[in-house]
């Protein structure tokens, strides 16, 4: 199992070296909204510029990381639904596999 402070600093690593390298000082990790569900943890950050001037120019596209508790890598969750219903089905195991693809 993942901690919370675990998860967030896998989150924080997974942008930071994979995601963002060239912004890695602009993300704010938010750990006060980390979920923890069956599957793992959702991680929500933010950019310092989005912060300091409400501009939603310069948000990030999606805000949310999941770190799962199996120790798989962080990834982010999909746009088209919402985080909690990602992660019930990943925990369900009813997440649709690649096989085929």
């Amino acid at each position: 199992m993942v901690t919370k402070d675990e998860a967030v600093r896998s989150a924080q690593t997974f942008l930071q070296q994979v995601v963002y390298p060239d912004r890695a000082d602009s993300i704010v990790m938010r750990p006060d909204t980390a979920i923890e569900f069956t599957y793992g943890w959702t991680v929500r950050f933010d950019f310092k510029e989005h912060l300091e001037t409400s501009d939603p120019s310069y948000a990030p596209f999606t805000s949310v990381v999941v770190v799962p508790h199996d120790g798989s890598a962080a990834d982010f969750a999909p746009t088209s639904m919402p985080a909690a219903e990602y992660m019930a089905l990943h925990a369900s195991g009813n997440w649709p596999s690649r096989k085929g693809q």
